[in-house]
């Protein structure tokens, strides 16, 4: 695995090179980690126990159970993702014989989390890990999320190692920050106590803390980077060794001897800062040592940046921004330098370029690790002189520069039959100029091959999956190796035919496509040598479409048999064809009912919206794979119509809203979305406002089901008194006319007759009516009619409001939606069925039969009737072809004037309606929109 890979995973996790901590000093305790057993914990093992052995063929579940088994000399092995609880370390080793409880680190650097995060219900003084009144144990390689109390805490405790961690803490059960917290502290009468090669990133609090009545702690080859407060805080702790460490502030202290810390050592660390300071007040002392800190406390070989609005030092009371007035003051200070970090600060900090750090350490420090954080082995740049003391080239801080910044492993091809001859390709990016020798290991048994040459090819003669990695040494030193490994495993197949395999599905309706998109599916072909690229032919006359992965979705602009077309090829050359017949529909939808909602004024001249001119059209956007809307002209500048089609499909040449100069008309439409799921009204001539109501959804595999019903009239306010201005009137439903007790919506033939003044009606599912909308818009005098589809209330009825004056209401019922309801609905392209324009009128009394076309067992069809040319005034009933005409009508019109209205009506068992004209000659026109079957 390369360098860079390592670095960039030490954002989720360090990757452990080492399980030794190597110490060139006498300050280390010798923990010598060579357990006689090993126990197990694995809570992702589908048979792991708590009341088993704890073996690797059948670990614990419980990682608490797990430490609890484990005694001196043993090495608690962890597996696992993440373990939601604290874990409380209840026993000892022995010197020499430590218990050793550690996570297993992934091929990915990912390893076992430990701890609840605030907002789990976590209490106030919950942890990752509790180390309290132990002593001779060590823990290792685990995650801690951001715990409300210390991620990590040690009291009261001797001979701990905490190594190899990352940890977060500091946040409150409220989600605040608790800048007092630390990641990792140490506490009370604790001795010996080690924090090596941690990563402490984004601590809401202070990163490591060691606190009055410890003695003799190390905290070495740490990362502490963007905490809230200090870095590293030692409070009343003599003898505390602080070496290599890399700390990056914002604005804080990053090493601070607090308190009575007399007699510590602070070397060769690495402090930078973000430059993020907020506020006026001056920046925090990069390095703050206080007076009763100063007596026998050695300070050198560290590296500091800039702080221009701070100072470097504090030493007691006494301030210092250079490192030669510090050493000249102090005797301290020696070898300090004062220079910009080489490389970012971003994430990881990751050394990738030379600086005045690069091998200038003393090794001899107290606490200093022959490895660094990653467990890279400390290595000499040749490009830069020696000027540490010791071995004189180890690297200031928790990070070593090393021969290789990056190294990636490539292989081609990744996938084929056997024999299979694999290219492998190792690229490097270096540090300083480097003799490479590659050693590629490829996975299958083989001998591995030792190269000069960055390229190589190899033969797989049995199929398999197999891992490939890679290691690169400069001039024979080992410690320079970096290894790398090809990402996914490499795989061999036995020899065997490109079998194209296509999957057509309708898109899944949540994923916010048009109703009539269609998901293409190859990635179940086989070939041995894998995909390497697809095309489909929609038969639709559309482009045909490539993709590289297999997957590929397409909207058709209308339903209709289309024969799909898909050709698949292989990474070997090779290419397949398959053919499939679709049959592409909207699919049945329920109903969601709702109070009217606005969707378009253009009255209104916000957000773009502007009256509509001739041949102009605009969108609105509906959440539902067709839409009930209500629709109305307003004011037009001349006759005209408008139509109302799905987004992105081609103008039917049908219409929904006819009207004539001045007036203003309603109409319910019913129509699928389209294209991001919108809808488009057209205006076919002269200038007219439009306005837009949404009335209900239908969706696909939701939603209420419809059941027609024979017309029925349930209100007719002519046998009564007529409804006042700003009135409300109450419609039984629910029971009345066939509607059943659990029907949620109803559709209601609404007409308004007799009105002395203009106005309009709103029918609502409760008293207080939604006047920001209509349904029923009228002049003085006129008998007018439109469909609604109403929620009904709670108690069973509907509402029905006047606006102003006096107006006769008349309410038919033709049909229900409810969890009773037997069909769904379909939609389809507008479809003209009759004009009697192209044949003769109907006349007085006369019947006509429409045919549909509808597939056979639908139970209802959606239309939009129209009369037109009419002689006298009068109007049409629409019912059941084969049943009785009812008392009820659907479109009411004037003489001379051209009327459509929206009508749901039951069908026939031929799939037919009729329609009857009451008064003179009639042209009619009807128009299929959908149809409702079980």
């Amino acid at each position: 695995m390369s360098a860079t890979r390592r670095r960039r995973q030490l954002a989720a996790a360090l990757v452990v090179a080492s399980t030794g901590l190597v110490s060139a000093g006498a300050t280390l305790p010798a923990v010598a980690e060579t357990p006689a057993t090993t126990l197990y914990v694995d809570d992702t093992a589908s048979n792991c126990s708590d009341s088993g052995p704890g073996t690797e063929a059948q670990p614990y579940c419980d990682l608490q159970v797990g430490a609890d088994a484990a005694k001196p000399g043993q090495t608690v092995s962890v597996g696992g993702d993440w373990y939601k609880e604290q874990l409380t370390v209840h026993h000892s080793g022995e010197p020499g014989r430590p218990i050793v409880i550690e996570g297993r680190v992934d091929r990915y650097g990912q390893r076992p989390g430990v701890g609840l995060p605030a907002g789990n219900g976590t209490s106030a003084t919950s942890h990752g890990i509790l180390l309290d009144h132990v002593h001779d144990v060590t823990v290792r390689a685990f995650s801690i999320p951001h715990t409300v109390g210390e991620g990590i805490l040690v009291q009261d405790s001797s001979a701990i190692t905490v190594d190899s961690q990352h940890v977060d803490a500091g946040l409150s059960l409220d989600g605040t920050a608790q800048p007092g917290v630390a990641a990792v502290r140490i506490a009370g009468a604790s001795h010996g106590v080690v924090v090596s090669r941690n990563r402490v990133d984004s601590s809401l609090g202070l990163g490591i803390a060691v606190e009055a009545g410890v003695s003799g702690a190390v905290v070495t080859t740490n990362v502490v980077a963007d905490v809230a407060s200090a870095g590293i805080l030692v409070t009343d702790a003599p003898g505390t060794v602080v070496t290599g460490n890399t700390v990056v502030t914002n604005g804080t202290t990053g090493i601070s001897l607090a308190g009575g810390s007399d007699h510590a050592v602070v070397e060769n660390n690495v402090v930078a800062d973000y430059g993020r300071h907020h506020g006026s007040g001056p920046r925090a002392a990069t390095l703050a040592v206080s007076a009763a800190s100063v007596a026998g406390t050695k300070v050198g070989y560290d590296t500091f940046s800039p702080n221009p609005v701070g100072d470097t030092y504090q030493w007691g009371a006494d301030t210092y921004q250079q490192p030669a007035e510090f050493s000249a003051a102090t005797g301290q200070g020696t070898h300090d330098l004062r220079e910009a970090p080489t490389y970012s600060l971003e994430g990881a900090p990751d050394r990738g370029a030379s600086g005045g750090s690069v091998d200038s350490a003393d090794a001899s420090a107290p606490g200093e690790l022959d490895t660094d954080v990653f467990g890279h082995p400390r290595v000499d740049d040749p490009s830069v002189a020696d000027s540490g003391t010791g071995k004189g080239y180890y690297d200031r801080g928790a990070v070593e520069l090393t021969a290789y910044h990056s190294l990636v492993l490539d292989a081609t091809p990744l996938r084929g039959p056997s024999p299979l001859t694999v290219t492998a390709t190792a690229t490097q990016e270096v540090n300083w100029s480097v003799h490479t020798v590659y050693t590629f290991d490829f996975g299958d048994g083989s001998t591995p091959v030792v190269s000069t040459v960055a390229q190589v090819q190899h033969v797989y003669r049995t199929a398999g999956k197999y891992r490939l990695s890679v290691t690169a040494v400069t001039d024979n030193d080992p410690n320079t190796a970096t290894t790398a490994e090809l990402d996914v495993p490499l795989t061999v197949e036995e020899p065997g035919p490109l079998v194209p395999d296509l999957r057509i599905s309708q898109t899944d309706p949540r994923n916010d496509r048009a109703s009539l998109s269609y998901d293409f599916d190859l990635t179940h072909s086989t070939s041995p040598w894998g995909l390497s690229g697809v095309q489909v032919d929609f038969g639709d006359g559309s482009a045909v479409q490539p993709d590289r992965y297999g997957w590929i979705s397409h909207t058709y602009q209308r339903p209709g048999d289309y024969t799909v077309t898909a050709t698949v090829k292989d990474a070997g050359g090779r290419t397949a064809t398959v053919r499939q017949a679709l049959h592409v529909t909207y699919g049945g939808m329920g109903f969601g009912a709702n109070s009217p909602q606005r969707l378009l004024d253009t009255r209104t001249h916000g957000n773009g919206t502007h009256r509509l001119g001739p041949g102009e059209s605009v969108t609105v956007r509906v959440d539902a794979n067709a839409a009930v809307l209500n629709v109305t002209a307003v004011n037009p500048s001349q006759s005209g119509y408008l139509s109302v089609y799905p987004t992105g499909t081609p103008r039917p040449a049908t219409s929904n809203v006819n009207f004539v100069a001045g007036q203003t008309v309603p109409n319910l439409v019913t129509v699928p979305t389209g294209t991001d799921n919108q809808i488009t009204i057209y205006n076919f001539s002269g200038t007219t406002d439009v306005v837009v109501d949404l009335m209900g959804n239908y969706y696909k595999g939701r939603g209420d089901r419809f059941s027609a019903v024979s017309p029925n009239r349930l209100l007719d306010t002519r046998t009564s008194t007529p409804l006042v201005a700003n009135e409300t009137r109450a419609v039984k439903v629910r029971g009345v006319g066939g509607v059943p007790a659990d029907a949620t919506a109803v559709v209601l033939n609404l007409t308004s007759t007799g009105s002395d003044k203009g106005g309009f009606l709103t029918a609502s599912p409760g008293w207080s009516a939604t006047v920001g909308t209509s349904n029923l818009n009228f002049t003085a005098g006129q008998t007018v009619a439109n469909q609604v589809v109403v929620p009904i209330g709670l108690d069973g009825k509907v509402y029905i409001y006047n606006h102003t004056g006096r107006a006769h209401v008349v309410a038919d019922v033709f049909g229900y939606y409810g969890s009773s309801g037997s069909s769904l609905f379909t939609p389809v392209v507008p479809t003209r069925l009759v004009d009697t324009r192209q044949s003769s009128a109907l006349g007085q009394g006369g019947v006509l039969k429409v045919d549909t076309g509808v597939p056979a067992g639908a139970t209802g069809a959606v239309l939009n009737v129209t009369d037109t040319a009419s002689t006298a005034p009068g109007y049409l009933t629409v019912w059941a072809d084969g049943a009785s005409k009812p008392g009820t009508s659907n479109v009411n019109f004037p003489a001379g004037k051209t009327v459509p209205n929206h009508v749901t009506t039951p069908l026939g068992a031929n799939g037919a309606f009729d329609v009857y004209n009451f008064m003179g000659r009639s042209q009619v026109v009807a128009d299929l929109f959908g149809y409702f079957a079980k």
